[in-house]
């Protein structure tokens, strides 16, 4: 066994994550009690919030070295890019700089008791509040829902729209709001889009999308659809061109998906299991060669599309195990982040989050919470450690 592999909590084969909510990691924490935990500077212990730090939503979090025994990542680290600043969601979201460990408050969000889920896009975020706690009948489309787009870094977030789902447009700031009938059945009415500027600005006409679908993500090659509730082992995603209103062609098992590229598992073979990709700009397919005894559970493309990363599924000596790889697209050689080598349930979350090739990744070994971020063709890790403290939040990744 690799001397990275780590053996924390129950080994079972974790549950895919929808991709298109990015809120999925947060709903998943309260479950298990992953909790990222946010506390005032330079304090280890839980204490009432004074009445300054009260009003001051950018409270840090506590810091600590990195574990040298079991309870985490081990292993050769390196410093954090003092540039890379992260959202916490909760009732008011914060940036959060893992190098230094300090965090301020996102402008423009007021406080929301549900709490913000945060959607990746291109240059930055689609922000709404939680829809878990604004729908009162099951299934059904509740009362559309104020959406912010927070640039990556920005100061404050700015209002442009509501809807009840937010997807990913092809352009830098470009989302697409869907929005159903009040209190519908997703499932099986057509919602009309539209897609806005990071401004709000109205980009093209609405559409009517085919009953029962959602915008997955806008690409080059038309909107990737999927079906607005999901059920298990039914997802099919479907190019479909919103000026023809007509589909194209469809995909079993998306894993990821960016503007110009689509990433999905198809079945293995004897000894080897494969991902799929397809390049829309050219058409051009091609195919990454996985480990030898390794599924694909999840991926993410890198900003720019020059990278996948994986998260690799292995059964070893009968127990689960996790690692991520970031395969070139180019020539889908695999590289091993170092150190990620981890029990079935430790990898929490990982993603791109921001405009630059850093992965980052969250990891539960309970009761410690690590957050790690990795360049392509770097020797290392960075990591913080997070500790408990009196105000729950859960960070963003991806």
């Amino acid at each position: 066994m690799d001397e990275d592999l780590l053996s924390q909590g129950d080994d079972r084969e974790p549950s895919p994550w929808p991709r298109r909510l990015g809120v999925i990691a947060a709903v998943i924490a309260v479950a298990v009690g992953g909790i990222v935990y946010v506390t005032q500077p330079g304090h280890g212990r839980s204490a009432p919030l004074s009445a300054a730090s009260a009003s001051n939503p950018a409270a840090a979090p506590l810091i600590e070295p990195v574990p040298a025994g079991p309870n985490g990542i081990i292993g050769r680290t390196v410093p954090w890019e003092d540039s890379l600043r992260l959202p916490i969601t909760g009732r008011q979201p914060v940036w959060y700089s893992p190098a230094s460990g300090r965090s301020e408050a996102i402008g423009g969000l007021p406080a929301d008791s549900s709490g913000y889920e945060f959607t990746r896009a291109v240059g930055g975020w689609a922000v709404q509040a939680d829809a878990a706690a604004t729908t009162a009948c099951g299934d059904c489309a509740g009362p559309p829902r104020p959406v912010w787009f927070l640039a990556d870094g920005a100061q404050s977030a700015t209002p442009v729209g509501t809807a009840d789902l937010v997807a990913p447009g092809v352009n830098a700031g470009a989302l697409w709001l869907t929005s159903y009938p009040p209190a519908a059945d997703p499932g099986t009415s057509a919602g009309v889009a539209r897609e806005v500027s990071g401004t709000g600005a109205l980009l093209a006409p609405l559409v009517t999308l085919p009953p029962g679908s959602a915008i997955d993500q806008a690409t080059d090659r038309g909107l990737l659809l999927t079906a607005a509730n999901e059920q298990a082992g039914t997802s099919v995603y479907t190019l479909w061109d919103p000026a023809s209103r007509t589909s194209g062609r469809t995909f079993d098992d998306v894993i990821a998906a960016s503007a110009t590229e689509i990433a999905w598992t198809s079945r293995c073979a004897p000894t080897t299991c494969r991902v799929r990709l397809l390049d829309l700009a050219t058409g051009r397919p091609s195919a990454i060669a996985l480990p030898a005894g390794s599924t694909a559970a999840n991926a993410a493309f890198s900003p720019g599309g020059a990278f996948l990363a994986l998260q690799l599924s292995y059964g070893l000596d009968g127990a689960l195990a996790m690692r991520l790889d970031v395969a070139s697209v180019a020539d889908g050689r695999l590289t091993a982040v170092p150190g990620t080598s981890v029990s079935s349930d430790a990898l929490f979350s990982f993603g791109w989050p921001t405009s630059s090739d850093s992965l980052v990744a969250e990891f539960n070994f309970m009761p410690t919470m690590q957050l790690a971020s990795w360049h392509p063709g770097a020797s290392g890790l960075a990591v913080t450690v997070i500790q408990p403290g009196p105000t729950e939040a859960s960070l963003i990744v991806g």
